[in-house]
C-alpha cells in the first residue's frame, strides 16, 4: 500500500474547493497540467476516480467526497504539527 502524499492531497483539496484544475493551479502557483497529473496519480494510487470531469469543471465522485473531509483533517494536522514543532524549538 502506497502512503498518501500530503502534496497530492493539498492539490486534491484545492481542485475540490474550486471545482477546477485551472483555478486550483492558480491558487497553488502550479501549472494546470501538473495539477491534473498529480490528481491522476492520486486516483491511480487509490484505484478510483475522485472527480467526474465535466467539460472545464469537475465534480467530486462519492470516493472524492469520502476523501475530502479526511484530506482536510490530515492537512490541518500536518500544519499543526509543523507549528507545534517550530514553537517547541523557539522558532515561532
Amino acid at each position: 500500500m502506497i502512503p498518501l502524499d500530503l502534496a497530492k492531497l493539498r492539490i486534491f483539496v484545492a481542485v475540490a474547493r474550486h471545482a477546477s484544475f485551472t483555478k486550483a493551479a492558480d491558487e497553488l502557483v502550479l501549472r494546470q497540467p501538473t495539477v491534473s497529473q498529480q490528481v491522476r496519480v492520486l486516483e491511480n494510487e487509490l484505484g478510483t476516480p475522485l472527480f467526474d470531469r465535466l467539460g472545464r469543471g469537475v465534480v467530486l465522485t462519492a470516493a472524492g467526497v469520502a476523501l475530502l473531509e479526511r484530506a482536510e483533517q490530515l492537512l490541518a494536522l500536518s500544519d499543526e504539527a509543523r507549528t507545534a514543532t517550530r514553537a517547541a524549538a523557539g522558532l515561532a
